[in-house]
């Protein structure tokens, strides 16, 4: 979260979110990136389709509404070679 307000909407959110992207699966092997995200929380959505990930599902823990999104490796590695 980038609490300061003055930062927001400069593009740091997506940033580090691709940059971590990128470490996961280029220097650990990972073969898929999986988070939640508050329902409501379509700022946060936003960024991270910017970053590839995409709906997989929905959850509810201790009285939330998360929204799931993933990513899989083979899907994040054609993007990389469409941006070459």
């Amino acid at each position: 979260m980038i609490g300061d307000r003055d930062y927001w909407d400069k593009g740091y959110g997506a940033d580090v979110i691709s940059t971590l992207v990128d470490y996961v699966f280029s220097l650990q092997k990972f073969d898929r990136v999986y988070l939640k995200t508050l329902e409501y929380n379509s700022r946060a959505q936003k960024c991270f389709g910017k970053c590839g990930l995409t709906p997989c599902g929905h959850r509810e823990q201790d009285g939330y509404h998360f929204l799931l999104m993933d990513l899989d490796y083979a899907t994040w590695q054609a993007s990389k070679n469409r941006t070459k």
